[in-house]
Formats: C-alpha cells, structure tokens, sequence
C-alpha cells in the first residue's frame, strides 16, 4: 500500500493497537510501500545552508551500531520475552525508522519527531510481536510506519483546528481582514485535506539520503559513489544530498499557508 494510502488508512480505520494487531494477524501479506503516488506534491521551499546539526548528528550516531545478522535475528525473535533482546531489536531499526521518516515527513512536521513517533512504533510492535506475526523486520517497519502515519494526521488536524479557532473566535479589528475574507478562509480551512500538505524531500533527494547514510543498504556511499548510482552530473550529488539535509534540519516550514 502506498503510503498516501496507508496514512488514511490507519488513521480512518486502525487507530486502536489491538484492532491493527488484529489486521495484520488475518493480512499476514499486508505490506507497506515506500512509494508515493504523488512525486509532484513535494515542497520546492528553498533553504539556503544548514540551519542545526541535530539531523546530521542523530544519523551519524545510529550509523555507529553494528547490524544484526539474518542468524542473530533468528535467534533473537526466539527469546523475544527478554528485554536486553528486545532492546537489541529495536536498536538495529533505528535505522530503518531513520529510513522510512524520509519518505513521510511532509512541511510543518519535525523530521526528529517523526522519528521519535516511529521509534515508539518499532516498540509496540517487538513488545507485540510472537511467531504467528511472519517476518519480524516487516513487522517492526509495519507499526513504525502506522506510527508516523497517525502521527501526521493527527499533526494536521490539530493545526486545522487552531486556524478554524483563531478565524472563528478573533475579532477582524485584531486581524485587520474583512468579513468577506475570514469567511474565505475558513472554508479553505475547513476543505483543506492531509493531500493538502507537501512532502519535503523528492523521491532524488530521498535516494541521496538513503546512500549517503546506508539506509536500506549494506554500505554507505561516497558523493562520487552516489553521483554514479543515480547518473548525476559531477558536484550534482553533494547539492543534492545538501539541499535533502538542510530542508529535513530545517523548523521553518508550514503545513499550509492561506
């Protein structure tokens, strides 16, 4: 499932812990796609240079964890009860949270804070997991990615909400508008939509992240390595992976604007 589509998926249908661990028990094929069906709703928001290291820094520090191995995996989701295995697994998925929140931080969402939402996923998900669950690593990614999901959501939604409230509960004379323009915008506010919100990285810049940090891979990429797996023009592939990182570190950016 595309991840426009899971978003509203869980958040319309699976909100409940035990109703989505229910879901995934009777849909053990059930499988998120880091895809989205939309490339053109990304945000062209120019950010000029990196505004704080916090990303950088968060991504070097995981980078720094060796990888289980697929035997270590085996034997660890055997003696799931124990918390040091537990603690172990969800480690190793730090950075595949790390991964998955490239792909759903839209503007006016703190990618950190997507992070921290997955990582909270990644918890429920090895706290829940037994046999019957299949693949333990597509699990985990499962109810780190329903975390993000709801999350944003629920990002939106609360924001939506404080701009009906300010529009509807503000005199004009404080906001200096006419009657005729709070009406306009509350009924842009109130028809706006989670599709109304733009992604921030394109589907290039999340690659060039992907290499540069070995997300998803068993390596990390050097610039030139980069440049040459995606067919880029030399010094393109440093642009790029610098514009992906400061738009990401940056906590300027809206949800909407009106």
């Amino acid at each position: 499932m595309l991840i426009e589509n899971f978003e509203r998926f869980v958040f319309e249908k699976y909100r409940d812990n035990n109703e989505f661990a229910n879901f995934l028990i009777e849909n053990l094929d059930f499988d998120v796609e880091l895809e989205r069906e939309n490339e053109f709703l990304v945000s062209k928001r120019e950010v000029q240079e990196l505004e704080n290291d916090d990303v950088l820094d968060y991504l070097e520090e995981i980078n720094l964890y060796e990888p289980l191995t697929e035997e270590e995996y085996q034997n660890l989701s055997n003696e799931i009860e124990e918390e040091e295995v537990r603690e172990k697994l969800l480690i190793d998925n730090f950075n595949e949270v790390a991964r998955i929140a490239l792909y759903f931080v839209r503007e006016g969402v703190e990618y950190l804070e997507l992070i921290q939402e997955g990582i909270m996923g990644a918890v429920e998900a090895i706290n829940r997991y037994t046999y019957d669950n299949g693949d333990i690593k597509k699990y985990i990614r499962i109810w780190a990615a329903r975390q993000m999901g709801i999350y944003t959501e629920e990002r939106f939604e609360q924001i939506r909400q404080e701009f009906l409230f300010y529009f509807t509960k503000t005199h004009m004379d404080e906001v200096e508008i006419t009657n005729e323009d709070k009406e306009k915008k509350i009924k842009i506010i109130e028809n706006l939509s989670i599709d109304d919100v733009l992604f921030t990285l394109s589907y290039d810049e999340i690659k060039a992240m992907e290499y540069y940090f070995g997300l998803g891979y068993d390596k990390r990429y050097s610039v030139l390595e980069i440049e040459k797996e995606m067919g880029l023009e030399k010094n393109k592939g440093e642009e790029l992976f610098t514009k992906a990182l400061a738009k990401i570190s940056s906590r300027d950016g809206r949800m909407f604007s009106l």
